[in-house]
């Protein structure tokens, strides 16, 4: 029963290896040049609203970050995903993508600064040239 179970696994490391990518490099289905642009997207329309909504307030009453954390804290963990999502991309931009997906982070934050949230359009024109040209290809 057990040699079965062995061979088994022992194959199904094989044909992971045969995949394409190097060993040890891990791709989820759903990392995508698209995925990134959507979630980048997302996160540079929520950022911009915790900014436009909450900023003005902070300044005049410091307990308002309470109730900016309260009402956005759920987005931290879809911009530390997006990072993620960045760093295992095959592409020559990587870089470029995974230091946006940082930008992106500060931005959605409560104390971050707006400002954070303005690298993110050049970095979404980047990914649609990258899409178009692959799909020219």
């Amino acid at each position: 029963m057990k040699l079965p179970v062995i061979v088994s696994l022992f194959l199904l490391s094989f044909t992971a290896h045969a995949g394409g990518l190097p060993p040890g490099v891990y791709r989820h289905s759903d990392d995508t040049l698209q995925k990134l642009y959507a979630e980048l997207h997302y996160l540079n329309e929520v950022g911009r609203e915790i900014h436009l909504k909450y900023d003005d307030k902070m300044a005049e009453d410091p307990s308002q970050m309470r109730f900016c954390q309260g009402e956005y804290g759920y987005i931290d963990s879809r911009a530390s995903a997006t990072i993620g999502i960045a760093n295992r991309l095959d592409s020559p931009n990587k870089d470029e993508y995974i230091a946006t997906g940082w930008k992106a982070y500060e931005c959605i934050k409560c104390s971050g600064k707006v400002t954070s949230c303005d690298a993110i359009p050049p970095t979404l024109d980047t990914i649609k040239a990258e899409y178009k040209a692959q799909q020219a290809e």
